[in-house]
């Protein structure tokens, strides 16, 4: 409202200003001129001439003017002004309608200005709007995406939370069902070797008294085969180590602790290979290369 006011003062101003310009301009009338007869004579044809007077002019005679009708009583008593001429009055027209139209068009202008303000406003204010729903929808978008994923994610824990607990249950149970089977094997194996054990026990009873008779055997051969030396005394205790192969021929002899002196350990061994062959050992008995005797005399 204040704009198209301003317009239309501004357009008042300038046609105020163009009307006092246009009729300063007219009001100022051009210089008349008076004509002049006169006789144009040079000066060449002056010197030495006379001056001879100019012929008389003869002047028309004046046209009688018949005088003005009187006015009627109402018209003589209100002086009329003089009409302008056409012209002016036209000029002043166009101009005014100039300024009128130069007003009209800037309070177009002026408008046209406002509405395209306001519609780049409008349009503005739109888009703003336009692009905060848009943000506003991407926003539920990602969120309804972030809760789709964050579920998706849970299931797949809890699965996977259930295929190791199911996994863990079958280890569990093949677990369980391997110590069963362990442990039955385990009692049978015990019962089997229980039972080995006592036949072994039994077995090793027979020969252990086949071992001692045989071994018994062999130290009584040795003790008959040694000359007592004399340096030899009462309780003598050496160990022999001898060696046989089957038939009971004997292939070595090393001497172990003995309490006799050099000669008496001498005879010791000496009796041993005199002893070849020894003994064959039990039926019921393994034959044993390596023996461990203890020689002990008793006189």
């Amino acid at each position: 409202m204040s704009a198209g006011l301003s317009v239309a003062l501004h357009g008042a101003l300038l046609a105020v200003l163009i009307y006092g310009w246009w009729t300063f301009h007219t009001a100022s009338h051009p210089v008349q001129t008076l004509a002049i007869d006169a006789t144009v004579v040079s000066a060449r044809s002056v010197r030495g001439a006379p001056i001879a007077a100019p012929p008389a002019r003869t002047l028309p005679p004046p046209t009688p003017v018949s005088p003005p009708a009187a006015p009627p009583a109402e018209e003589q008593t209100v002086p009329r002004a003089p009409p302008n001429p056409p012209d002016e009055a036209l000029k002043r027209e166009q101009a005014q309608a100039a300024a009128q139209r130069l007003a009209q068009e800037r309070v177009a202008e002026e408008r046209q200005a406002e509405q395209a303000q306001a519609e780049a406003e409008r349009k503005a204010q739109a888009a703003a709007q336009q692009k905060a729903e848009e943000a506003a929808e991407r926003a539920q978008a990602e969120a309804r995406a972030r809760a789709v994923a964050e579920e998706q994610q849970r299931l797949a824990e809890a699965k996977r939370k259930a295929e190791a607990q199911r996994e863990l249950q079958a280890q569990q149970k093949a677990e369980a069902q391997r110590r069963a089977r362990e442990a039955k094997a385990l009692a049978e194996n015990q019962e089997d070797l229980t039972q080995s054990i006592n036949s072994d026990e039994q077995a090793l009873s027979a020969r252990s008294g086949a071992l001692a008779t045989w071994e018994q055997l062999i130290t009584a051969r040795i003790t008959r085969a040694w000359i007592r030396p004399p340096t030899a005394r009462a309780g003598l205790d050496c160990t022999l180590f001898v060696t046989q192969v089957p038939g009971g021929e004997v292939t070595n002899v090393k001497l172990g602790p003995c309490n006799g002196d050099s000669a008496v350990q001498q005879s010791v061994i000496d009796a041993a290979y005199r002893a070849s062959p020894l003994p064959p050992p039990p039926a019921d008995a393994p034959f044993v290369a390596q023996l461990q005797v203890e020689f002990k005399p008793t006189d």
